[in-house]
């Protein structure tokens, strides 16, 4: 009796250790040790309130249409003499990503990606929260392109570039060890279809990925320094938390990313072949990134 107990026991711990979401298929490799812990911070309310698009110049580098957040190395950043950052404001908007403790300020590098200014992000606690909603109820649509490079490669602990998670494989990118095919250690959650494999991502190196999650179409499309990684896989998203965050996949699980991010744009529309050209060009050519097509 006291071994049925004791085994009992176990299984449950096991379980409670699981992130899960009943409608998301079961990570097929995972230990209970990659899964994120539970923070005690109370839930988020959803949000229905469309973000407010950025006003850029006639000449700017990217297109303007559906711009919500475009975030700079090299503009914008309130840093303190350290280097830790406070707030990192959005070109052409109010929209501040801040960081609501001082433990999760990161830290503005002058010189990193390209020799450019980049803001890092230790992989403990630091996170910047925008308040901006990404959910499908929202932005059916929703297109996020990022500049950055990790510390590490490792797939455990799980680590978030960027995230809205509630527990129901939400929108959002990272390091994850529970990949469908057990290959590619990048990977986004595609909600129903659970962790999608992207491609393998090797330490200190600099990338530029495309992010194009349809809700319409209940598909995701990912380009990787301009080459089509995985194009038209299978995802629909429910409702997430209501803000969004950076350097980490939000307030339900602790995934903070260690690495650097020195520029990131968010749409609430697809772009056309020719728009994610051009926005490729233009960061391929300011960090120095070769890109393959």
């Amino acid at each position: 009796m006291k071994r049925m107990v004791i085994v009992l026991a176990a299984v449950t711990l096991f379980a409670a250790c699981r992130k899960h979401e009943e409608a998301a298929p079961p990570p097929p490799t995972a230990t209970p040790t990659a899964a994120a812990t539970t923070s005690s911070a109370t839930p988020e309310p959803t949000s229905d309130k469309a973000p407010a698009p950025i006003t850029v110049a006639a000449n700017a580098p990217v297109p303007g249409s559906g711009l919500v957040l475009w975030l700079r190395g090299d503009s914008g950043v309130t840093a303190a003499a350290d280097g830790s950052v406070s707030a990192w404001t959005v070109e052409g908007s109010p929209l501040k990503a801040v960081a609501e403790k001082p433990e999760e300020r990161p830290k503005l590098v002058a010189s990193d990606i390209g020799g450019k200014p980049a803001v890092h992000f230790d992989g403990a606690a630091n996170v910047l929260t925008a308040d901006l909603d990404i959910n499908p109820s929202v932005a059916p649509q929703l297109t996020v392109i990022s500049v950055f490079k990790s510390d590490t490669e490792a797939r455990s602990p799980l680590r978030k570039l960027y995230g809205a998670d509630d527990g129901g494989y939400d929108r959002a990118a990272g390091l994850d060890d529970r990949a469908s095919d057990n290959k590619e250690n990048f990977t986004v959650f595609a909600g129903t279809a659970g962790v999608v494999g992207i491609f393998t991502l090797k330490a200190n190196t600099p990338y530029l990925t495309v992010d194009s999650y349809d809700n319409a179409r209940k598909q995701i499309n990912v380009w990787v320094n301009g080459a089509a990684a995985k194009q038209n896989v299978a995802a629909e998203h429910g409702q997430g938390l209501a803000k969004f965050y950076i350097g980490g996949t939000g307030t339900t699980y602790h995934e903070p990313w260690m690495g650097s991010l020195a520029e990131m744009l968010v749409y609430t529309r697809p772009l056309t072949d020719d728009e994610r050209k051009k926005v490729e060009d233009y960061l391929a050519g300011k960090y120095g990134l070769t890109l393959t097509r």
